[in-house]
């Protein structure tokens, strides 16, 4: 496990998503740094109407953990220090993000948002993350990066509005008498997925390995014990979920919840319960369990 590091700077990292699945990653710091690059065109672009991203609805803030993950899957390795030399985007002011322009769509080459589509370039994962689908009665070993510990600067954005109530978890790891949880758990479909989850926790975010995820919630391992996973502790999100299967992510912008943990050979399982997701997120999550289920199968 790593040690807990600050967040480079104040640069503030924000996603924009379709269906959970990012498209575009903005950098801002107020009033010398403003870029962004795109799932489909993945070179920085400076863009003064970026400074108006942070007060948008749409707009979800990362850590900078989550933001390199981001850049990373579309082929660029994010440095904490801005670009220079970029290309600038003029554009008329105020931007309203949540309603762009066709030239502004053009741009950015996202002219895809709100339609169904299929990744723009498939590029050479630059990491390879996550612990290997195991049967059922097994744990799963997680590679060595699994539970490295970054900072998440002062929880930007975040939230957590009260406990998740869709999670799931063995029947053997859930507390007796509260609601039903074994029963619930049933409610969502169990897919096995190689990846992992960058889960945020207020000051601090952790990587663990994915052993099952469900629109409800995912069961995960990391190789040691850490203080941040303890039952019933509040999440604040976003969580952000990868997986060899499939060329994109998912961010999911709502709070979660440590429902389980127990301790194997293997390292720590542990269960995390979301809150209910949007429309938009659930669509995204299970286009994301269709993926994963081409490899996995149901569990």
């Amino acid at each position: 496990m790593g040690a807990v590091t600050p967040d480079p700077g104040e640069v503030r990292y924000l996603v924009l998503t379709d269906q959970a699945v990012p498209y575009l990653l903005a950098r801002v710091r107020w009033p010398d740094v403003a870029q962004a690059i795109s799932s489909a065109a993945p070179d920085w672009l400076d863009d003064p109407g970026l400074f108006d991203l942070p007060y948008d609805p749409s707009a979800v803030p990362v850590n900078f953990p989550q933001a390199a993950s981001v850049a990373a899957s579309w082929g660029r390795q994010l440095r904490p220090e801005a670009a220079e030399g970029v290309p600038s985007y003029i554009r008329r002011m105020p931007a309203n993000w949540s309603d762009l322009s066709p030239s502004e769509r053009r741009a950015w080459g996202i002219e895809f948002v709100g339609t169904r589509r299929t990744p723009a370039r498939r590029v050479r994962r630059a990491r390879r993350f996550g612990a290997k689908t195991a049967p059922s009665s097994a744990a799963v070993p997680a590679k060595e990066r699994v539970g490295a510990l970054a900072g998440a600067g002062a929880g930007w954005g975040a939230s957590a509005d009260g406990p998740a109530a869709n999670g799931h978890s063995q029947a053997t790891d859930v507390t007796r008498g509260r609601g039903g949880t074994a029963t619930e758990r049933r409610h969502h479909v169990r897919v096995p997925i190689d990846g992992g989850i960058h889960i945020r926790s207020w000051h601090a975010a952790i990587y663990a390995g994915l052993v099952d995820v469900s629109e409800g919630g995912v069961r995960c391992i990391l190789p040691e014990a850490s203080p941040l996973v303890v039952p019933s502790a509040a999440l604040a999100g976003p969580f952000l979920l990868e997986t060899d299967v499939t060329t994109h992510r998912i961010c999911l912008d709502v709070p979660g919840r440590i429902s389980w943990h127990r301790s194997t050979a293997a390292g720590t399982q542990f269960g995390v319960a979301f809150e209910k997701l949007a429309d938009g997120e659930a669509e995204g999550m299970r286009q994301f369990l269709v993926a994963g289920r081409r490899r996995g199968g149901l569990r």
